[in-house]
């Protein structure tokens, strides 16, 4: 028994003949006759009743048109599905982001992408860096995106993970308000810079800062978890840190100066496991991530 033949059965219990049942399908008689035939050869059971004013369904075909229309739509249902999974309109898709990329573009990325697919189930953890890098080795993570560029990685994370450059990503400098008329050429004299911990995999900050200011008698760091923990110690006036402008306008106490020369942009950078399947729904994703990427930069943002 096969899905035409269910078909075939139901157009000509529904047309009362077998001929009509032909013109609704646009055929000719012999091949509905013949698909009618040898369903009811397969089952075994009688499913039609011939009589001289046409054709009627027995006890057999009625229960037949009753749970093959099931099946049907049973499989119109998951053709539908399978095809909306290949254009990455349902599924699942589990993405780490580093919270400072989030407010930057991430965020914007997640309205965008739902509007297009509402079906996906995104499921979207905060996370360091490093342990977005372990999630994806374990597979626990479909995508992740970090703030560093691929000149930025550890040679051990090309072996784990293809990846694709987003956008760039500008700095500032947040200071105490009550520091605010304070200006250090090149970033010398300002003390302590609250930075986020080194991390194996990608050469971010601290190590930026650390070889900018090493002949800097008064520096000093203070280690963070994230960059945004570090802006309520910068309002407490425990000093300064590298921050995106997003992020310190919601702080008060914190005001912005230009970043020093030596210390570029930030670099979002989408990272997923290297020999994967790339699916349809992270795809889209990666596409979208590509339009916002573009649209900030086209914006000076």
């Amino acid at each position: 028994m096969d899905f035409r033949q269910l078909e075939y059965f139901k157009a000509v219990v529904e047309a009362g003949s077998v001929s009509q049942a032909a013109k609704n399908l646009d055929l000719t008689q012999p091949p509905v006759s013949l698909a009618v035939t040898k369903l009811e050869r397969e089952l075994g059971v009688r499913l039609l009743e011939r009589t001289a004013q046409g054709v009627r369904p027995t006890n057999a075909g009625l229960y037949l048109l009753r749970n093959g229309g099931r099946l049907v739509a049973d499989r119109d249902r998951i053709a539908s599905t399978l095809s909306m999974m290949g254009d990455g309109v349902v599924g699942d898709l589990r993405i780490g982001v580093e919270p400072m990329v989030i407010n930057e573009i991430v965020a914007d990325v997640l309205a965008e992408f739902l509007d297009e697919a509402p079906g996906v189930r995104v499921s979207l953890t905060d996370v360091a860096p490093d342990l977005i890098l372990r999630g994806i080795r374990l597979g626990e993570i479909d995508i992740g995106c970090v703030p560093f560029g691929p000149d930025q990685f550890a040679n051990f994370v090309a072996d784990i993970c293809e990846w694709e450059p987003i956008c760039a990503i500008g700095l500032n400098l947040a200071v105490p308000w009550d520091r605010s008329h304070e200006h250090h050429p090149a970033g010398r004299g300002w003390g302590r810079w609250i930075l986020p911990h080194r991390i194996a995999a990608f050469r971010g900050m601290p190590e930026v800062v650390e070889a900018a200011l090493s002949g800097d008698d008064s520096f000093e760091i203070l280690e963070v978890s994230t960059p945004q923990t570090a802006v309520p110690f910068v309002a407490a006036g425990l000093g300064v840190t590298p921050i995106t402008q997003r992020l310190a306008e919601k702080h008060a106490g914190v005001v912005l100066h230009d970043a020093p020369g030596w210390l570029g942009p930030m670099k979002a950078t989408l990272l997923w496991r290297r020999g994967i399947e790339v699916t349809p729904v992270m795809q889209r994703w990666i596409d979208v991530s590509r339009r916002i990427g573009r649209r900030r930069s086209e914006q000076g943002l």
